[in-house]
């Protein structure tokens, strides 16, 4: 090729045939995109925001939410670990101690909760006023929570010391300011609800 030759064109027909086989691609995609999310659906395995049969029993939460107007109705009402009149862990009928925890306002309330070491705690977290984020650090908690909506993640601290949680999704203004902390204690003896 010679300096005054121009650079070899696609064939219309060649170029037509690429742009069919990268159109065949993307509906071939499609398609199994769509049969995942049916198949998930179907065998239930995908994102629920609705509460497991182990907490559906709680009151004020009704499949997963709650009215976020209302808090006083339901165990939100008082964030923190659910203990016994001596202040003691109560463990619930799936054998985890339960916590309430509540984002809005660029805070997470309580600001400080103290848990055992070694003991499984289910963590109910809802939102106030806008989405959030919820981020256990050194753990796989990462959840996003909504008004409205309880997310309830079971974790279990294997020793002793200090974890926080954090928002990880921008909430306005405040943001930096959300991060709760997790003092993880030496266990005690939890209270069983069927001894209260």
């Amino acid at each position: 090729m010679g300096a005054d030759t121009p650079p070899a064109r696609l064939d219309h027909h060649a170029l037509e045939r690429s742009e069919t086989a990268w159109l065949g691609v993307a509906v071939v995609m499609t398609a199994l995109l769509f049969v995942g999310v049916l198949a998930s659906v179907v065998s239930g395995t995908y994102p629920s925001l609705k509460a497991d049969a182990g907490h559906a029993h709680v009151g004020g939460i009704v499949r997963g939410r709650v009215d976020p107007k209302n808090l006083a109705a339901t165990p939100f009402a008082k964030p923190g670990l659910v203990v016994d009149a001596a202040g003691q862990p109560m463990v619930n009928d799936q054998g985890t101690l339960d916590a309430y925890l509540v984002a809005g306002n660029f805070t997470f309330q309580p600001a400080v909760l103290r848990v055992p070491a070694g003991v499984p705690v289910t963590l109910h977290v809802t939102a106030t006023d806008v989405a959030h984020g919820f981020q256990v650090t050194g753990t796989t908690i990462n959840a996003e929570i909504l008004p409205g909506h309880v997310a309830a993640l079971t974790v279990t601290f294997r020793h002793p010391g200090e974890q926080h949680a954090i928002c990880n999704e921008y909430c306005g203004v405040g943001h930096h300011n959300m991060i709760t902390r997790f003092i993880v204690e030496p266990p005690t003896q939890p209270t069983s609800k069927e001894t209260k």
